[in-house]
């Protein structure tokens, strides 16, 4: 029965027992708990901003509408963008907690491939959710993220790919639409599940 216990997935998240070091602030500075908040926040403002976002050449203009039209438009956009900049910054610093306390030691290899692969997820999603306000600032910085595609081997298609054909007045497309709401948010939400059980499964968080 125990071991059972052990081994199921309400075992891995709430565990009977646990080291009392870990349960320290300095332990782990609740970083990745702030990482997942800022991304239940990005998920829910996400979700309101959908009903009115139009992806492509009507972006500039709906994010203006949606500012200056929608009660508390702007105020939700505003939390959608600063919970992306708070999720950068806190994934970044629980990583550097991480290599400080040496916590990617074996047996913890897995879970620190699955951060890095976290991290570089983010910030890719914070830099689509930039080409998605429209603009020629959006458009030069899709044009940048596309010389940097096509510099590599076979970059040309991933480019068509993942930016579709975004003008130099405006990143919007809707292949950039789709990226940013559907492909990068399922894989980081179903990484991040994985991340939390394999921090259960090695043993928990270890004390400093």
């Amino acid at each position: 029965m125990g071991k059972q216990g052990n081994n199921s997935f309400m075992g891995h998240i709430r565990p009977r027992q646990i080291m009392t070091g870990a349960l320290r602030l300095r332990a782990t500075f609740c970083l990745g708990g702030f990482s997942f908040l800022a991304f239940l926040v990005l998920t829910i403002t996400g979700v309101l901003l959908l009903f009115f976002y139009q992806p492509g050449v009507e972006a500039f203009v709906s994010l203006s509408e949606l500012n200056s039209v929608l009660p508390y438009g702007g105020v939700i956009r505003s939390l959608h963008f600063w919970a992306a900049q708070m999720m950068v910054i806190s994934v970044f610093l629980h990583m550097v907690r991480v290599v400080w306390s040496k916590a990617y030691r074996p047996l913890r290899e897995l879970n620190w491939i699955t951060g890095v692969v976290l991290f570089v997820l983010t910030v890719i999603l914070d830099y689509s959710g930039y080409l998605l306000r429209g603009g020629q600032e959006s458009g030069a910085a899709a044009t940048i993220g596309q010389a940097l595609f096509t510099s590599l081997p076979g970059g040309q298609a991933l480019a068509t790919i993942f930016f579709g054909q975004p003008s130099s007045f405006n990143g919007s497309t809707l292949n950039m639409y789709a990226w940013h709401v559907f492909i990068l948010p399922g894989v980081l939400g179903f990484l991040q599940m994985f991340h939390f059980w394999r921090i259960r499964r090695d043993g928990g968080v270890r004390p400093l």
